[in-house]
């Protein structure tokens, strides 16, 4: 899964991605001369956004690739040390009934009335800003549920699944 990222996002995922930004006609034209440009989407509407730590987001995607479950869209931010996972709109309650609050730094959930930077469909070599996942590879949107699940598996910690003792 992971090699098919290397050619960058493909047409299928540039309409879909687009889609969810102001103007979808002028980012696809922006991205044929300038393919690493960054783009404003609106949440709420083709997609929400569920931001977690780098770490905590790579621990995350090793527990989804191991139970061989579709993931979708995700968008790593190296200097903020941020991913976010694209999941479908309208999710939050889901979210968070099964991860609970947002106490602290835990996570932050983008929704409706949100909006997300999203990077081009290939972004600069050395760009901070890159398609972990990108968009158009079968999936766009990463099951709630199940990141919840993969989430609070990598949030237990190596060896603990969530549920084990000593975890809440």
């Amino acid at each position: 899964m992971l090699r098919e990222q290397d050619a960058g996002v493909n047409q299928a995922g540039i309409a879909w991605i687009s889609a969810a930004t102001r103007d979808p006609r002028d980012t696809r034209h922006t991205w044929l001369t300038n393919p690493g440009a960054r783009r404003a989407a609106d949440t709420g509407r083709l997609f929400d956004a569920v931001v977690v730590r780098a770490d905590l987001g790579r621990a995350v995607l090793a527990v989804l690739v191991a139970a061989g479950a579709p993931v979708g869209a995700v968008i790593g931010e190296e200097h903020a040390g941020k991913w976010a996972y694209l999941v479908g709109p309208g999710s939050a309650e889901a979210w968070q009934g099964a991860v609970g609050p947002a106490q602290g730094a835990r996570y932050h959930y983008v929704g409706h009335g949100g909006c997300l930077t999203l990077p081009g469909p290939r972004p600069q070599p050395g760009s901070s800003m890159t398609w972990i996942i990108r968009p158009g590879l079968g999936t766009n949107l990463t099951c709630v549920t199940t990141l919840a699940d993969a989430y609070l598996t990598a949030e237990a910690g190596p060896g603990r699944p969530y549920g084990s003792p000593g975890r809440q």
